[in-house]
């Protein structure tokens, strides 16, 4: 007596596919959709951190100007009218340059551009993205303000206005690693490239 052991018939999509093997040029397409989406991805962060900075860059204007009007508690009554701190306006002047900082580290050729257009003579050599602050500087400057606010016991919508920059910063640096990251994944993959002639 012989005994075989029934195998039930399966359909093509219920069987276990293996690793699915590409050839060069389907490669490549996954490779250059990936590429574009990464490109597209990073563009659109970029953006979105250039408006911010635009709109912390304004309202930090408009209190270099007037340091009375605290542009965060406009649309708030002000209990107490001396909660600014010392100095305030060298203490916008340095978010303005950390902002500066901010825009040359996200977009210098755009920097490059507008500066050449106001007039200011430019060598063609010069790399504007070469001139950027450390980040450990940018934070610890970035860090004054709130630290002073914190130790003079101001309200928390004060520390709130003078920790826009150093939000900001975070912002753009987390969008900059991002960036980083996935074109360091693009490039990884680019390097696990297999040569698969019967694929």
């Amino acid at each position: 007596m012989d005994l075989r052991r029934r195998i039930t018939f399966k359909f093509s999509e219920e069987t276990e596919e293996g690793p699915i093997l590409l050839d060069d040029q389907e490669q490549e397409e996954v490779i250059e959709t990936l590429r574009k989406e990464n490109a597209k991805s990073n563009k659109q962060s970029i953006l979105m951190m250039k408006i911010v900075l635009l709109l912390s860059t304004i309202l930090h204007i408009i209190y270099f100007i007037n340091p009375t009007d605290d542009p965060l508690l406009i649309l708030l009554p002000r209990a107490n009218l001396d909660e600014t701190i010392p100095l305030p306006r060298p203490f916008t002047f340095i978010s303005l340059v950390l902002h500066v900082n901010l825009m040359l580290l996200l977009d210098s050729t755009s920097v490059r551009n507008f500066l050449v257009q106001a007039g200011v003579g430019l060598d063609d050599n010069i790399q504007l993205g070469n001139y950027t602050l450390s980040p450990t500087l940018a934070y610890a400057l970035a860090f004054v303000a709130p630290a002073v606010c914190l130790f003079l016991r101001r309200s928390w919508l004060t520390i709130a206005w003078w920790s826009i920059t150093v939000c900001v910063t975070y912002a753009v640096q987390l969008v900059l690693e991002a960036a980083a990251q996935g074109d360091e994944h693009i490039r990884s993959l680019e390097a696990m490239k297999y040569a698969a002639p019967g694929a």
